[in-house]
């Protein structure tokens, strides 16, 4: 008989990762993550701070 496997991943961890801001190098502020969309309609994620 086939026994259960046990999941490969870590949900909570996975989870925790997730809720934990990206902090930023230059200044320690959180780093905002943003939808760009050019002008001829292409949608790209943009991460904001410090002025980069």
């Amino acid at each position: 008989m086939a026994e259960k496997v046990k999941s490969k991943t870590d949900v909570a961890a996975r989870a925790g990762n997730k809720a934990k801001a990206n902090i930023c190098g230059s200044c320690g502020n959180k780093v905002d993550v943003v939808m760009a969309v050019s002008s001829t309609g292409k949608k790209r994620m943009r991460r904001i701070c410090c002025g980069e």
